[in-house]
Order: C-alpha cells, then sequence, then structure tokens
C-alpha cells in the first residue's frame, strides 16, 4: 500500500530565506515523498510555484489569520519563514496545526525563524554585552526571552510559538540565524537585507554609514549554508528523530563566524566606491537618531538592537547534532559585498 505524503507548507516562499528553503526541499532526496504549498498573496506568483511543483494557496497576509489557521490546518509540518516579529500569525499557524493533530491523529510540526537580533544589547544606551556568547546547547534560551526585561517582537513571538505549542500539543522548533549573506535560491527575492538596507542609505547619503563606533560583533551566515541546516532539521522532524528535542529545548543558532558593524560599512564602501556609485570609501559615523530617521521610522531602539549591537552565539547544536558544517568563514563574508553591489547595480544607478 503506497504510503501517503507529508503534508508540508512553507510560509514565506516568495521571500529571501523561505525561498531557499523552498528550493533546498524540492532539490532534497525526501521531495518525492513530500507534498508543498506556499502561501502567496499575489496572483502572479502562482504560476511560478506551480511549475515547481508547489501548491499556491492565496491569503491577504500575515493578518488574515483564519486563512494562516486554515491552511495550516490541512499540512503536517509548517516552515515558517515570513515574519519573525508577527506573534498572532505564529499562533494561529500552530493553532492550524492543532487542529491537522485532531484531524489525523499524528503529531504536527512547526519551524519557525527567528533571528540573533533576540540576544543584541544596547551598547551605547545601555549596558555593553559584548563578551558574552550564546549556546544553544549549554544556555537556556528560551528563559531569556521569556524573562527579558525589553519588550522586542521577536523575543516576544519567540514566546508566544513555544507557549502555542507546549498548550496545544504542537512540536516546535525555532530557528535563529545572524546576518544572512549571498544571493538567495528562491524562485523570487534573492537578495538579503541587512546589507542591500546599508547600501542604499549609503548611496541617498554619498556616504557609506556606520552607526556610533561600529563596534558591535555580530555572527554571519551564508544563505546556501542556513538553507543546509533547514535541511537537516526538516529530514530530523520528519523522521521523528529521538535525540531531536522541541519547545524551549529546541531554539538553534546558526553561524559561520564573525563580523563588526563597521567591517560591513567598509565592505559596502568599497564595493560601490570601485563601481563609481560613491566619490570615496570612506565610511562616516552617524548617531543612533540619524540611523533611526532613515532606517528604523524612528525607532533608537531598534536601529541599536539590531544593526549597532553584539549579539554573539555558537551554533553547537547544528554541529554536534545535525552534522552541519560549512568550509565559509569570515574571508568569505568580507569578499561577499562585491557580489551584493554587484546584484543592486541597476537599483543603485537609478
Amino acid at each position: 500500500m503506497a504510503t501517503s505524503k507529508t503534508q508540508v507548507l512553507v510560509v514565506g516562499a516568495t521571500g529571501y530565506i523561505g525561498g531557499s528553503i523552498l528550493s533546498g526541499i524540492l532539490r532534497s532526496s525526501q521531495a518525492s515523498r513530500l507534498s508543498i504549498s506556499a502561501l502567496i498573496r499575489r496572483p502572479e506568483q502562482a504560476a511560478k510555484l506551480e511549475a515547481l511543483g508547489v501548491k499556491p494557496l492565496r491569503f491577504q497576509g500575515l493578518d488574515d489569520l483564519e486563512a494562516c489557521k486554515d491552511a495550516a490546518s490541512k499540512h503536517d509540518v509548517v516552515i515558517n519563514a515570513a515574519s519573525a516579529s508577527h506573534d498572532s500569525s505564529a499562533k494561529a499557524l500552530i493553532e492550524g496545526l492543532a487542529l491537522r493533530k485532531k484531524a489525523t491523529g499524528k503529531d504536527a510540526y512547526m519551524i519557525h525563524t527567528s533571528g540573533t537580533s533576540i540576544l543584541g544589547d544596547h551598547p551605547y544606551t545601555g549596558t555593553a554585552q559584548n563578551a558574552k556568547i550564546w549556546s544553544d546547547e549549554k544556555d537556556d534560551i528560551y528563559s531569556m526571552e521569556k524573562g527579558h526585561p525589553e519588550t522586542y517582537g521577536q523575543r516576544v513571538t519567540d514566546v508566544v510559538v513555544v507557549e502555542a505549542g507546549k498548550g496545544l500539543g504542537i512540536q516546535t522548533y525555532i530557528v535563529v540565524p545572524p546576518t544572512i549573506y549571498g544571493k538567495g535560491s528562491g524562485p523570487f527575492a534573492t537578495l538579503s537585507q541587512q546589507v542591500p538596507n546599508l547600501a542604499r542609505l549609503a548611496r541617498k547619503r554619498g556616504s557609506t554609514p556606520v552607526i556610533e563606533s561600529g563596534k558591535g560583533i555580530w555572527n554571519h551566515v551564508h544563505i546556501d549554508d542556513l538553507s543546509d541546516f533547514y535541511l537537516r532539521l526538516f529530514r530530523a522532524v520528519v523522521e521523528k528523530q529521538s535525540w531531536l528535542p522541541s519547545g524551549p529545548e529546541a531554539i538553534f543558532f546558526v553561524e559561520s563566524g564573525e563580523h563588526t558593524w563597521l567591517q560591513v560599512s567598509q565592505g559596502i564602501a568599497d564595493a560601490m566606491h570601485k563601481r563609481k556609485l560613491l566619490a570615496t570609501n570612506n565610511v562616516q559615523s552617524i548617531s543612533l537618531k540619524e540611523a533611526a530617521e532613515a532606517i528604523t521610522n524612528g525607532s533608537e531602539s531598534k536601529a541599536e538592537i539590531s544593526l549597532a549591537s553584539n549579539s554573539r552565539a555558537r551554533a553547537d547544536f547544528a554541529r554536534n547534532k545535525l552534522g552541519w558544517n560549512t568550509s565559509r568563514g569570515l574571508e568569505d563574508f568580507l569578499n561577499h559585498f562585491d557580489g551584493e553591489v554587484e546584484a543592486m547595480l541597476d537599483e543603485l544607478s537609478g
């Protein structure tokens, strides 16, 4: 008797991370045993997904909670890469999976995408935590997030995912990537966010900015390595590996090294100056206030935590349990800015 296919829903498949995850799964040896759907907002996106063998499901966006819940209720696994800070849609997806579990009598699973700004400090308006390096095997990341005195969207959403999963009997896993770089492999968006956003600001200002001193330390990971991690985690989930934790113990980092914000700004400045998009490759320090006005709709706290903080982690679980590794390190990261700016050339020249 033929085994029924595992029903998988990808939320955020038209984005940079979600699209790359989708491509990785479609290329995997498991693909023939899966039936994959994707939530989309625009009807013109449907044909490209259908050509890949992915079933498009229309909704109005993440605020369309009933559509999120209904779509999840028809799937065994949801991979949520749409927003790290939209707690209500994350909860609706888990509620849908609970309906699926009730209807089938089988476990259902949620893989949610967060980001390492959950670890970010406030080195200019608070106390710097540049020496703290978090481990996803040794540290209790969930308790840190739940007990954190600062309200921050990504931490709030992570806590909602864990608590909703526990309350409804859905096994949850949270992936926490840092700065992601490299060209995505998805069918739609192929550019990351942090570097292009700073490149656009540099073009607008005529020089490349760095917030305050730029001494904050962050991790990075190439999008292909991140996709490989998701595929390994997904495989462990659907194979129901007994060693795989879920819920509060399943908050996982993915990283291949560290950089400073000043190195990011200098890399952008060099790449843009080389293409005569900027008159100089000098980096100019700007205040948190200036950065907030230009990038984060006036929120200095968000600018500091997402573009100037220290956020250091080690992907211990990935390396020790999932067999994940990468040969890419700091040199690869520092050499990627040329490709990023080249991909944006038409936009930046316009």
